[in-house]
C-alpha cells in the first residue's frame, strides 16, 4: 500500500493482493471530502466486517460496519499507529490505515487541509 499527496487529494494505492483481500480497488480522496486527519496507537476493530479479509490479531484489511457507518481498515500486526481519516462522505465514515509514517503524514495532510 502506498499513500500519496497531492495538491488537491490523496490517492491510496492497494497492490493486487491487497485489493483481493479487501474487495476494494485504490482510493481517491479529494481533501475537501476529508473532515480530519489524526494518528493514534495501535488497537482492534470492533465490528462486524462485511467484506474483505480478518485474521485475528494479524491482519484486518477491508470494509467494516461499526458504530452504525461503514470503514474501511488496514491493519497488520498493530506493530505502528495508526492513521485515521474522518471522512465527509456517506459511503465510508473512516479510513484507518496502519503505516510506519503515520505521524508525519497526519502532520503532512493537516497542512496541506489548513491552505483549503
Amino acid at each position: 500500500m502506498k499513500v500519496i499527496l497531492f495538491d488537491d487529494h490523496l490517492r491510496i494505492n492497494l497492490n493486487v493482493l491487497e485489493k483481493i483481500g479487501a474487495a476494494k480497488g485504490s482510493f481517491y480522496i479529494p481533501y475537501e471530502n476529508i473532515a480530519s486527519v489524526f494518528s493514534e496507537p495501535p488497537h482492534s476493530q470492533i465490528g462486524l466486517k462485511i467484506a474483505g479479509t480478518n485474521l485475528p490479531r494479524i491482519l484486518e484489511l477491508g470494509t467494516y460496519f461499526a458504530q452504525r457507518q461503514k470503514q474501511f481498515w488496514y491493519t497488520k500486526k498493530r506493530k505502528h499507529d495508526f492513521l485515521v481519516l474522518v471522512l465527509k462522505s456517506d459511503f465510508y465514515s473512516k479510513i484507518v490505515l496502519e503505516l510506519k509514517d503515520s505521524n508525519e503524514i497526519a502532520e503532512k495532510l493537516n497542512g496541506l487541509l489548513e491552505k483549503k
